[in-house]
């Protein structure tokens, strides 16, 4: 009996190593995808939406291995943040490029390696609960759906009218409808990629990707928005004031780029009652974000203005944020009681 019990804390303790050990170094999948291509198609096209496909598949499985480690579960993530967290610890590499002909249709299929690190993964998640990019996956996966239905849509059109005997070729309206959907599908993958890194505090490597992301699609304002973030945070505020005003000149009602902006001008004296009407004017464009909040109670805490700092903290607080919450508590310490006299 004795003897089985040794064997049974020795097997334990395996286990615990073992789960621990799984978790403390890089992890890889492999997915392939695929993309049958039509006569709208260039190859490039066809390439870059096939490889897009497999990331996806990559992505799904990195998030299902990361939500089954111990971390994860702890801190209590929701999809959304987990999908993040993979995007921005996943690496991928192409193992292989495939061409051939099914029927009279050119099929390429597209093989990626996708290496994840989930080294100090806990201390991940925590830089990430208070990084910028969570609360934009959401949006970045509608916007996905929409230009793979308007792409579907267009390749339907096309075949129905090679259906009904149409032998001219695509117009160049149409080829150049589909090719800039592809542009901006390629482009919201490496927003999504750049915000895993703002999330996780990558500054560099967002950095990248956004540059990468503007040189796809000139006209992608997310990207000139965490590419400021990044700017601001490697310390280079001019740089970043330029991204987000060129983020502006596309779309001036954009809530990241008018919450950055206000963000880097709260840090000068004779401008914080610019960044203050930035931040108010983000806010009614979005009020249920809590990054929005928190940048407003940095823009108040500039002011002297502890009381309003502190019911935005809150208010960042019940949007999830939890570094807000600290800060909340913190400043409710200080001001105390509210004073009748006192004015939002």
């Amino acid at each position: 009996m004795k003897r089985l019990m040794q064997i049974f804390v020795i097997l334990l303790c395996g286990c615990v190593w073992f789960g621990q050990a799984a978790f403390a170094g890089p992890s890889v999948v492999v997915s392939e995808g695929k993309y049958v291509m039509g006569d709208l198609d260039s190859k490039k096209d066809a390439k870059a939406l096939a490889l897009i496909e497999a990331k996806r598949l990559a992505l799904e499985q990195a998030g299902t291995y990361i939500a089954s480690s111990t971390e994860v579960r702890n801190f209590q993530l929701s999809k959304d943040q987990i999908n993040t967290l993979a995007s921005g610890i996943m690496s991928v590499e192409v193992l292989k490029e495939d061409w051939k002909l099914s029927g009279e249709n050119m099929v390429v299929t597209i093989q990626i390696r996708a290496t994840i690190d989930t080294s100090n993964l806990k201390d991940k998640i925590s830089r990430m609960q208070e990084g910028e990019g969570t609360e934009n996956y959401k949006e970045i996966q509608n916007q996905l759906a929409v230009l793979q239905k308007e792409l579907s849509e267009l390749k339907a059109q096309r075949q129905k009218e090679a259906a009904a005997g149409a032998k001219e070729p695509p117009t160049k309206e149409l080829q150049e409808k589909h090719e800039d959907i592809v542009k901006r599908m390629s482009a919201l993958e490496y927003v999504e990629k750049g915000n895993g890194a703002l999330a996780t505090q990558r500054w560099k490597d967002a950095l990248d990707v956004f540059d990468r992301a503007v040189t796809v699609n000139a006209v992608m304002v997310d990207a000139y928005a965490g590419k400021s973030f990044a700017l601001y945070m490697l310390r280079r505020p001019e740089e970043a004031l330029a991204s987000a005003d060129k983020g502006l000149e596309i779309d001036p009602l954009s809530p990241r780029n008018l919450g950055v902006k206000a963000l880097i001008l709260k840090d000068r004296p004779d401008q914080v009652d610019i960044a203050l009407g930035l931040i108010n004017k983000a806010l009614h464009i979005a009020p249920g974000s809590q990054r929005l909040y928190r940048i407003r109670g940095e823009v108040y805490i500039k002011m002297k203005r502890p009381r309003l700092a502190q019911a935005d903290f809150a208010a960042a607080c019940k949007l999830g944020a939890q570094e807000a919450c600290r800060r909340a508590e913190m400043l409710r310490d200080r001001v105390g009681p509210k004073r009748q006299f006192e004015r939002r």
